[in-house]
């Protein structure tokens, strides 16, 4: 047999001997490739928390000194304890009832005029949500009527005296005919937190003019005026006034 007769046989041997195999389980000549994806989806819960402040019962605002102030003269110092819930930082505002504003969690103020004002704190935390609470305070000036007694080895008789406050000047008249002194006129000052202050000038019905001085302080129902008086013969002497009228209370005054 000739070689060209050969050669198709040899070809067609080898085409049927060569397979191409892929993946066991997929159609030969295919090769499967698997990819898997795992997606995680994350859940975030929102908590919304409200800043509060106690009620004033609870002692979340309080003001010193307490009781009764004096006007132009007791600074009041108020303080805000720290806000409960919401999100720091916090700032506190406060307005004091009557116009003026201030800030932090301790604040001071001076109250030029009579009445009675509310100081409101008002807490912000960081988010701007806010909350308010609140205290009372009191406030009067001197003016009105006073009866002066001295300590019995003073041999001093009451006295009356009649004062007139316009913010921290006072002005003061006696007319003392129980002690012989005749009348007198003066002026003097109030400071802080309830001092209060009269240097009075004697004239009528004694022999020579001369000044008695008044110096003390007054408690917190603004009632009771008690000190040293310093003028008299044999005195430094202590003395107590007590106020049993008082005009124009919580009216304003300038």
């Amino acid at each position: 047999m000739s070689v060209r007769k050969l050669l198709p046989i040899v070809l067609l041997l080898a085409a049927v001997s060569i397979r191409c195999s892929g993946s066991p389980n997929e159609p030969d000549g295919m090769v499967l490739v698997t990819q898997t994806t795992t997606t995680t989806t994350s859940t975030s819960t929102t908590t919304t928390a409200t800043t509060t402040i106690p009620g004033v019962g609870g002692g979340a605002v309080s003001a010193s000194p307490a009781g009764t102030g004096l006007a132009s003269a007791t600074v009041f110092t108020f303080r805000a304890s720290p806000p409960t819930g919401g999100l720091p930082p916090f700032t506190i505002a406060w307005n004091f009832g009557d116009g003026e504003e201030g800030a932090g969690a301790v604040a001071t103020h001076v109250y030029a005029n009579t009445g009675t004002f509310t100081a409101v704190a008002t807490a912000t935390d960081s988010r701007g949500v806010s909350a308010q609470s609140s205290t009372t305070v009191s406030v009067r000036d001197v003016a009105g009527s006073w009866a002066v007694t001295f300590g019995a080895a003073t041999g001093l008789q009451p006295q009356p005296m009649d004062l007139i406050q316009v913010q921290k000047a006072v002005t003061a008249t006696i007319n003392d005919t129980a002690n012989s002194l005749g009348f007198a006129s003066g002026t003097g000052s109030v400071g802080n937190p309830r001092s209060l202050a009269i240097s009075a000038t004697f004239r009528a019905g004694t022999p020579l003019a001369f000044a008695a001085t008044y110096v003390g302080t007054i408690d917190a129902t603004m009632s009771v005026w008690t000190g040293t008086v310093t003028g008299y013969p044999g005195c430094p002497c202590p003395f107590t006034a007590t106020r049993h009228s008082f005009p124009g209370d919580f009216l304003p005054r300038r």
